[in-house]
């Protein structure tokens, strides 16, 4: 991240100026290596692969989410990379992760969300709005990055403060039951891209 791109961030958003700062401190310590042709990032003492920088963190789930996610659905913080199929709701005025009017109380068959929870330092209220649109049955597919990638904690290099928690499975699984959610499928450890996700269906 360029100084210039901190301090647009800063500007607009002054509650990340010093996860920010931090960021470009800690870029100083990421060593870029090279094994067997492959290239890795090397950040305390963990070698994490390139690809983990490049963005479009969904290619490595949606093929598995396709088994859970048919029919009428969104893609929350789609960016570039929408979910096939998906309506991709970003972080536009009105609507966003917050806010998602277009759509009726219980009207979705899915919600799918990659890489974006930890951007929402009220991810309980968007889990519970999310859960609301969806129909009984419905189901929410999360991707998430791993709290093991060091490289994507709050403060960290390449997220400085644009990450504002590290989600587990150990507090959403649970959360997601109390809203009323059967817990379908969810990885206790991380996947090639130090990912893991959680599938959940709506009761009722």
């Amino acid at each position: 991240m360029r100084i210039a791109e901190i301090i647009r961030r800063a500007v607009r958003h002054p509650d990340e100026i010093l996860p920010g700062i931090v960021c470009v401190y800690t870029r100083r310590h990421v060593k870029r290596v090279t094994r067997d042709g492959i290239v890795f990032h090397e950040y305390r003492g963990e070698l994490y692969p390139d690809y983990l920088t490049h963005g479009n963190a969904a290619s490595n789930i949606v093929e598995h989410a396709k088994q859970f996610c048919a029919g009428s659905g969104i893609d929350i913080g789609a960016n570039q990379w929408p979910f096939p199929g998906a309506v991709p709701i970003d972080d536009r005025g009105r609507e966003n992760a917050y806010s998602l009017d277009r759509f009726e109380d219980g009207s979705l068959d899915y919600v799918f969300s990659s890489h974006c929870l930890e951007h929402l330092a009220r991810w309980q209220d968007a889990l519970r709005l999310w859960i609301r649109k969806l129909k009984p049955g419905g189901i929410l597919f999360l991707y998430l990055p791993h709290e093991s990638c060091a490289l994507w904690r709050p403060g960290a290099p390449w997220v400085g403060g644009a990450h504002k928690w590290s989600p587990t499975w150990q507090v959403l699984v649970p959360f997601l039951q109390s809203c009323g959610m059967e817990i379908v499928a969810y990885d206790d450890g991380h996947d090639r891209y130090w990912s893991f996700h959680i599938v959940g269906k709506r009761t009722s």
